[in-house]
Order: structure tokens, then sequence, then C-alpha cells
């Protein structure tokens, strides 16, 4: 196997021991990149499982952060309040665009913030809110609106209380129920008859629309697997 392969995986290791959650992550991201232009899709397939782990931390340190559903970046204030936040999960709406949510994103990952984003191509007063990719794959998905009360609101860690209905019940569970629909969205929208480098290829653009959805991940691997035996 590559020794730079091995090199980096071991730092991503250190770092994945040090919970520098990101600090792996993008190690792992350049590990991918470096067994794809090589072709050992088997060792590919095994960056995937730390890089699920990190993502899968890095999703629940910005789910325990701030939570805003429904905020408009094109409010001078909001945008300030956005990129000051160190961890939170943020909707943004309309009039707010794709590319606030692309910019928003690039400077969190350039800070090195907890911050997930999410975009809905809808108004605040709408019922159905439809959550629409702006990296990877062009798929959408619909689902009802939060709470009224919810909506325009930034939450801090504890302001509401967890009821039984663990999907919507809280301004952050109704978030990761977003991405994970979003997510379901973009796996459902690749054709069962793709094989070998073309669906690790689709796979890898859903993994770009929700980074951190963990069954794209095991599909991913899956597939790079696969394809290591052909």
């Amino acid at each position: 196997m590559p020794r730079n392969l091995d090199h980096i995986m071991e730092d991503a290791s250190k770092a994945l021991v040090k919970m520098e959650y990101l600090t792996c992550e993008a190690l792992c991201l350049q590990a991918l990149v470096e067994a794809r232009r090589r072709g050992e899709w088997e060792y590919y397939a095994r960056v995937l499982l730390p890089l699920q782990e990190v993502r899968r931390q890095r999703r629940i340190i910005a789910a325990e952060g701030v939570i805003a559903l429904g905020v408009s970046a094109t409010d001078p204030a909001i945008r300030t309040k956005i990129e000051s936040l160190t961890s939170a999960s943020i909707v943004l709406i309309k009039p707010s665009t794709v590319a606030d949510a692309i910019a928003l994103t690039a400077r969190a990952r350039q800070e090195r913030k907890y911050l997930e984003i999410l975009f809905a191509d809808s108004d605040a007063a709408d019922n159905t809110w439809t959550i629409r990719a702006f990296a990877g794959s062009t798929v959408s998905c619909k689902l009802p609106a939060p709470p009224h009360h919810w909506i325009g609101r930034f939450f801090h860690p504890g302001e509401i209380k967890v009821t039984a209905d663990t999907s919507t019940d809280t301004p952050g569970a109704w978030f990761v129920h977003a991405t994970e629909r979003l997510g379901d969205a973009a796996l459902a929208a690749i054709s069962p008859k793709l094989t070998g480098a073309a669906k690790v290829a689709a796979l890898e653009q859903c993994l770009e629309v929700i980074t951190d959805h963990e069954i794209i991940h095991q599909r991913l691997a899956d597939a790079a697997r696969a394809l290591s035996r052909a």
C-alpha cells in the first residue's frame, strides 16, 4: 500500500483520538482523493469508516449548538450573527439564495467551524418547505414546515424541551430530519443500473449533498469494494 496514504491515515487516526474532528475529516478527504487517483478502491472503502465517524461527531456538535430555522442571509444583521457562530445548524430561507448557502458553508469550512447549512427554497409562511441541495446532485425534498413560532429565531442549547416525537420535537431534531430526507432523496435519484466507477461517482455526488448521511457513506464503501473486486 502506498506509504503516503498510510501516513495520511496515521495522522487522521491521531486527530480522531484527540477529537480534532475537522482535522481528521480533512485528512480523510485527502486520502480519498489519493486512493481514487491510484485506483486503490479497498483502501478507499476503509477510509470511509473514520470519515463517517468524524462527520457524525461534526453533526452532533452542530446540532447541540445554536439552531435557526428559516432565517435570511440577505439581512446583514442575520448574516453577521450566523458568521459569528462556532457551532450551529441553520436553515436559510428566501430571499436567501443558493449562493448564500454556498458562501456561508465555504466560510465555515475555511474558519474550521461546526456549522451545518440547509437551503429552503420556500417562504416562511409556506406550510411545506422545499429543501434543495446546493452541492453535488441537484435534488430536493419536501417536508412540513416547522412550527411557526420556531421560524426566524435563533435557539440556544436547552431552550426547548424534548418531547416523545424524536423526529420533529425540537428545532435541532427538525434540522437533522431534514438532512436525512434530503440525503435519502439523493440516494433515490441514483439509477439502479449504475455499476463500477459510475456508481462510485454518483454516490460521491450524493455525499456532497449531505456530507454526514450515514447510509450514503455505507453505500459508497460497498460500491468501492465491488470495484476493487472487478
